[in-house]
C-alpha cells in the first residue's frame, strides 16, 4: 500500500509542478507577445513624429541613430522582462515532494520485490527451503541471486 500512496503523492506534486509551470510560461509568452506589438507600435507610430521633430534640430542621420537607440532600449526592457522567469517556491516545494516520493517509492518497491522473490524461492514446487541450515542459507542467497540476475 505505501507503494501506491507514494506514487499518487509523487504525481500530484508533478501535477502541481506542472501547472505552475504552464503558468508561468503562459506569463513569459504575454511579456513577449507585448514585447513585440510594443515594437512594432514603436516603429509605425511613434518613429514618424519622432522622426519629424528631429529633423528640425539635427541631421536626418543622427535622427536615425537617435530613433533606432530608442528602440533598442525599449526592445531590450521588455525582452528583459520577458526572459526572467524564476520557479516560483510552490513549484520548487512540489519537486523536491515528488523526488523524495521517487525516491521512497523505488526503495519501497525494491523491499516488496525481495520479499516476493525470496518468498517465491522458499515455497517453490510445494516444498519448503529451510533457511536455518548454513547450506539452506547459502542455497537460498544463490537462488534469489541468480533469479534476479537473469531478469536483467
Amino acid at each position: 500500500m505505501r507503494a501506491v500512496e507514494l506514487a499518487k503523492v509523487a504525481a500530484n506534486a508533478e501535477a502541481l509542478r506542472l501547472r505552475q509551470l504552464a503558468s508561468r510560461q503562459g506569463m513569459r509568452a504575454a511579456y513577449g507577445a507585448v514585447a513585440a506589438v510594443f515594437g512594432l507600435a514603436v516603429l509605425v507610430l511613434v518613429h514618424v513624429v519622432l522622426y519629424d521633430i528631429l529633423v528640425l534640430y539635427v541631421s536626418p542621420l543622427v535622427a536615425s541613430v537617435i530613433l533606432l537607440a530608442l528602440d533598442l532600449v525599449v526592445a531590450g526592457i521588455c525582452g528583459l522582462k520577458a526572459l526572467k522567469s524564476t520557479p516560483s517556491a510552490i513549484e520548487e516545494e512540489a519537486l523536491a515532494i515528488r523526488k523524495q516520493a521517487l525516491i521512497d517509492l523505488k526503495g519501497s518497491v525494491m523491499v516488496m520485490s525481495l520479499v516476493g522473490e525470496a518468498a517465491g524461492t522458499m515455497f517453490r514446487r510445494g516444498r519448503t527451503v529451510t533457511v536455518v541450515k548454513p547450506r539452506g542459507t547459502v542455497r537460498l542467497a544463490g537462488e534469489l541471486a541468480a533469479r534476479l540476475m537473469s531478469r536483467r
